[in-house]
């Protein structure tokens, strides 16, 4: 524990953190990290190399090999890599394919972490075919996720998702919450890339209620790290800022330095470009910590000359100077030529800034000789590796190079007038090619405007059509009213002049009636004049069966009742005439009275005559003529009832 307070207490006297850190917290922050991660980092290493020496068990050997390539993954990628390749080959001496994947999970991861996407996919399908041979569902869908982040980091975004969709279904069958808040967090970082930015929150959210329910702060903490990466594109700098803050403090709660450091540089990177540049350095500091720590010089450098460009922003060219010497001389410890020339550019550029030009001439000749001469260097290697394979091949095909060169000469010369024809043709049929199309698209273009015009002038003639069948319908219909005005005009004046008619011949009948009844009672009280009062008698009862009477009587009724004597005499052929009449009274509704008066009969006769009606219609004796009468004509009657016949 002390040896890692004295380290911590080196780094920040060697680096210039004790001048800039204005952030304490942050300092405390990555402080505690260090202590645990190594705390924690060594203890569990140095258990498990004492379990390992220890265990006779193959398969605990296997297991515990690949738990030491996965620490090992941010410490040293070599001895990870041995660690789980070691694991791999007792896996397959034991055939546990548990052990398989895992091991090829902790090489492909090897290889991600440095970069090398190639491999890294290569041995997440390793991973896959050996782990699909288990059943194991929750596992072939960890190893389908793998796959598609090896997919979505070469930015295949379609072949990714494919890989998460398959996965997500597994999860969701086995209701694998971890594992479902994963693919939805890689599903959102991809609808993010393709910039379907709400579809993209949904899915983050959606992921972290799954990391809730599963308990894992971590995987809310890379969440919560790319939520932040969502509203930085949006432009929503608070938001971001409020879940970069979450996401540093679960990774320090859980001492993961590397997603520290960069939700660190993401901080350092958001502050940066919204102007806010102190914020912006202590993210930028505290990240230095672990650079530093770790001895990575190639970060420690880079932070030394990003700071440079800050200060230089701000006027302190002293410091910068400082800072870019010290990088210099990183640069120059581990020879990276390239990033020295650049290096003395930017010093250059400084010096010039300050009005210093003597020293900014200085070390822009430096970045001028280092650049020339690392031009040299590269052209003189080059030209002796060509010289060198030039050598190598000259000898074996000199021979065939003097046999061919005739032939090569008559080739080039025969595929020159092959290619200068191919293309003479090329353009000719471009030409005709161009020209048709355009002609055809020319006849096209009419076509379609004699199709429209003939289209618009057949709806307008449809719709013309349709006007005048409107208004054609519309004339037939007041002319169907009118007529059935004029015929219900009509039908009612015959039935008015049926009833009058028939009011007519009763009324003329009861009187002549009533007179013929008072010559008989005087013929009985005065017997001389019996033979005058009997010819007058006779002319009154001549005058009662007046046929001119009927035929009146007949003409309004078939006006009202049209077809009733022919569909009578059609159905009851056996009626005689004076049988039709006694129907065609009833049918008006007249009483047997009435009937008798118009007939010039007795009541009697004219019930007997009811009684032969019936029995010629094979009716009943009681039954009603009148209701018989109205089925069988189904017309009605201009008559009130006034008796049942």
């Amino acid at each position: 524990m002390s040896c890692v307070i004295m380290k911590f207490l080196s780094v920040i006297n060697r680096s210039t953190l004790g001048r800039y850190v204005n952030c304490p917290w942050m300092l405390i922050s990555a402080f505690t990290v260090l202590i645990m991660q190594s705390t924690i980092g060594f203890s569990q290493l140095d258990s498990l190399q004492i379990v390992i020496e220890t265990t006779f068990s193959q398969r605990e050997k296997a297991v515990i090999f690949n738990q030491l390539a996965d620490k090992n993954l941010d410490k040293d990628i070599v001895v990870a890599q041995k660690y789980a390749d070691s694991a791999r080959v007792i896996g397959y001496s034991l055939s546990d394919y548990n052990i398989i994947s895992n091991a090829y999970v902790n090489l492909a991861n090897s290889y991600y972490f440095q970069g090398d996407l190639d491999s890294a996919l290569y041995f997440f399908e390793k991973s896959y075919y050996s782990i699909s041979k288990t059943k194991n569902k929750n596992e072939i869908a960890a190893a389908l996720n793998r796959l598609g982040l090896g997919y979505e980091a070469k930015s295949d975004y379609s072949t990714a998702a494919g890989f998460y969709y398959k996965a997500l279904a597994i999860y969701e069958e086995t209701q694998n919450h971890k594992g479902l808040a994963e693919v939805l967090n890689n599903i959102a970082v991809i609808s993010d890339a393709l910039d379907l930015k709400e579809e993209a929150l949904e899915y983050y959210y959606k992921s972290l209620k799954y990391f809730d329910l599963a308990k894992n702060r971590e995987g809310m903490a890379n969440v919560y790290n790319n939520i932040a990466t969502h509203y930085v594109d949006k432009g929503n700098t608070d938001t971001a800022s409020y879940y970069l803050e979450q996401a540093i403090k679960i990774f320090i709660e859980y001492n993961r330095t590397s997603e520290a450091a960069t939700a660190y540089l993401n901080a350092a990177s958001l502050y940066q470009e919204v102007g806010k540049n102190k914020l912006a350095k202590n993210y930028i500091d505290s990240a230095l910590i672990f650079y530093e720590y770790t001895n990575n010089i190639h970060g420690i450098a880079n932070v030394y000359s990003e700071e440079a460009k800050r200060l230089t922003q701000k006027g302190d060219f002293s410091n910068a100077i400082k800072l870019l010497s010290k990088s210099l001389i990183l640069r120059e410890e581990v020879g990276n030529l390239n990033a020295q020339t650049q290096l003395l550019k930017q010093i250059s550029d400084v010096y010039a800034q300050n009005g210093d030009f003597e020293n900014a001439l200085v070390y822009y000749q430096k970045h001028v000789s280092l650049r020339d001469s690392i031009l040299d260097d590269n052209t003189k290697t080059l030209i002796s590796e060509l010289n060198i394979k030039y050598e190598t091949v000259k000898k074996d095909k000199e021979i065939t190079i003097l046999k061919k060169e005739t032939q090569i000469k008559n080739t080039n010369n025969y595929l020159l007038i092959l290619i200068i024809s191919a293309l003479v043709i090329i353009v000719a049929l471009l030409f005709f090619f161009l020209r048709t199309k355009i002609r055809l698209l020319s006849s096209q273009k009419e076509y379609y405007e004699q199709l429209e015009e003939y289209n618009r002038l057949k709806l307008h003639q449809q719709e013309s059509k349709r006007q005048f069948l409107e208004k054609e319908i519309d004339i037939q219909q007041q002319i169907n009213e009118f007529q059935k005005n004029k015929f219900e005009t009509e039908l009612e004046l015959s039935k008015r002049e049926l009833v009058t008619t028939t009011m007519q011949v009763l009324n003329k009948n009861k009187t002549l009636t009533e007179i013929k009844e008072h010559l008989i009672s005087l013929i009985s009280s005065d017997p001389a004049n019996k033979k005058a009062y009997k010819g007058l008698s006779r002319l009154i009862s001549d005058n009662i069966n007046l046929d001119s009477d009927w035929e009146q009587f007949k003409m309004h009724f078939e006006k009202v009742n049209v077809g009733f004597f022919d569909n009578l005499q059609q159905t009851y052929p056996e009626l005689s005439q004076g049988d039709l009449k006694v129907c065609a009274y009833i049918k008006i509704k007249l009483s047997s009275k009435e009937i008798a008066q118009m007939m010039n009969i007795s009541v009697a006769g004219i019930n007997k005559r009811l009684y032969r009606i019936r029995k010629k219609m094979q009716l009943e004796p009681h039954s009603n003529i009148a209701e018989h009468l109205d089925t069988l004509t189904n017309s009605s009657s201009a008559f009130p009832n006034k008796s049942t016949n």
